[in-house]
């Protein structure tokens, strides 16, 4: 069954109060009006019978019972009274007129002479004519007062719907899916001023519950994202022992042989085609020492180290290499940048970082060490914006198909981890990008 509306409900409410005022104010009226107009006839009644007593004491006195008789008949005929009667003391009936009933009230006035009663007069007046005014009075009360109510019904529910109704219903069409909740308009009732409030603090717990939901989904994506990434590498170094003890010894003959006959045939193409053999003999070798990275796990020796001199050094190692490929890498001057880390990770580190600006079309790197924290900047081609949250994820490389694993970020960042540290992506745009390393200072 559906529902009522609150409009049906305060409509019903309002006509059966409307209905009982009306019983009641009728019944009301119906009473007081009979009672005036009985107690007028009543007053009538009585004024009529003491004055018929005064008069008919002459005629009772001198035994004029004629002029008894027709100043009854003129009681009955002329002023409206019912029954008329005149007796003695001694119960005789003098003169009458009319008809008695027992539905009507009588009154009673004594005949006096010299302080002694002679007898009384009785009079009744007819009620009839009486509830028929009264009938009359309460039926144009009757309608004037339902009038009223239906006028009043129809004003109230006007009011209500104005005032309490329609802010309602806006309040409802504001709670719609992508609505924006309004406020109550300023001459709303309270109660609706409370309903908005209340609303708008539901609104706001469950824009706030929504938001931690969806933050907490998002960590948890996150945590399912990186234990992903982790069992891959632990799948990947459970794998890379066997991998390089296969792949090593061939890929040296491959290199070595190759090698061999570069520097022993004169002919141009077959030197080409050793070359790409060269090349891509070093490439599978890269990709074997990275596994083996991944595999092995060096014992840590963490000690004071200066990173700035940790930075020249390594610029001096990597610059005759750097300058064949039309790369510069300077090293920011300063003073010593002290830390504790392990030198040869820092190492690995940089070079790792340094070869990916170079393939990013990096022509000047620098090196901007300082205490507790090394920047590497270049000038490459940058980033791009959706790789930028899965940068440091395992497999996730912006190079070419066979250019890159993918897995060279991965394992600085856990590099530095290990060193208590850490390595993040600080920004990058076209021609600038910088990452930064982060280590603990020298206990």
């Amino acid at each position: 069954m559906k529902p009522r509306s609150l409009t049906f409900w305060l409509s019903a409410y309002l006509g059966l109060a409307g209905l009982l005022l009306f019983v009641l104010l009728g019944a009301g009226m119906w009473q007081s009006l009979r009672h005036l107009v009985g107690a007028a006839e009543a007053d009538k009644a009585q004024a009529l019978a003491n004055q018929l007593a005064a008069v008919s004491v002459d005629a009772v006195l001198i035994r004029d019972y004629g002029a008894i008789e027709r100043a009854v008949d003129d009681l009955v005929r002329s002023r409206g009274l019912a029954y008329v009667e005149i007796r003695r003391t001694d119960g005789v009936v003098l003169g009458q007129a009319g008809i008695a009933s027992a539905d009507n009230p009588a009154f009673a006035a004594t005949m006096l002479a010299a302080g002694e009663p002679l007898g009384e007069v009785i009079a009744q007046y007819d009620s009839t004519p009486m509830r028929a005014a009264a009938w009359r009075l309460a039926v144009l009360t009757g309608g004037a007062l339902a009038l009223f109510s239906v006028i009043a019904f129809v004003v109230l529910r006007r009011l209500l719907a104005a005032r309490l109704i329609a802010p309602v219903k806006t309040l409802i069409a504001s709670v719609a899916p992508g609505a924006t909740l309004h406020a109550a308009p300023a001459d709303a009732p309270a109660e609706v001023h409370e309903l908005a409030h209340a609303l708008t603090d539901l609104e706001t717990r469950i824009h706030t519950h929504i938001t931690a939901l969806e933050e907490a989904n998002q960590a948890h994506n996150d945590a399912l994202r990186r234990l992903c990434a982790e069992q891959r590498l632990a799948t990947v170094g459970q794998m890379a022992g066997e991998v390089a003890h296969e792949l090593n010894t061939p890929l040296a003959n491959i290199l070595g042989y190759a090698q061999l006959a570069q520097s022993q045939t004169p002919d141009a193409a077959v030197r080409e085609s050793l070359d790409t053999i060269v090349a891509q003999a070093r490439r599978a070798g890269q990709i074997v020492g990275d596994m083996l990275t991944v595999a092995r796990a060096p014992a840590l020796t963490n000690q004071a180290v200066d990173l700035a001199e940790l930075a020249r050094a390594f610029a001096r190692l990597v610059a005759p290499l750097a300058r064949r490929q039309g790369v510069s890498i300077e090293v920011a001057p300063g003073a010593a940048a002290p830390a504790w880390a392990d030198a040869s990770r820092i190492e690995q580190i940089l070079f790792n970082l340094v070869t990916n600006a170079t393939q990013a079309g990096a022509h000047r790197i620098q090196i901007v060490p300082s205490a507790g924290a090394m920047s590497v900047i270049d000038d490459g081609a940058g980033v791009p914006p959706a790789m930028q949250p899965r940068l440091f994820e395992a497999f996730v490389t912006s190079k070419l198909q066979g250019q890159g694993t993918g897995l060279g970020l991965a394992i600085c960042r856990r590099l530095a981890e290990e060193m208590d540290g850490t390595l993040t992506f600080a920004e990058s745009a076209p021609g600038h990008t910088r990452f930064q390393l982060n280590l603990p200072a020298p206990s």
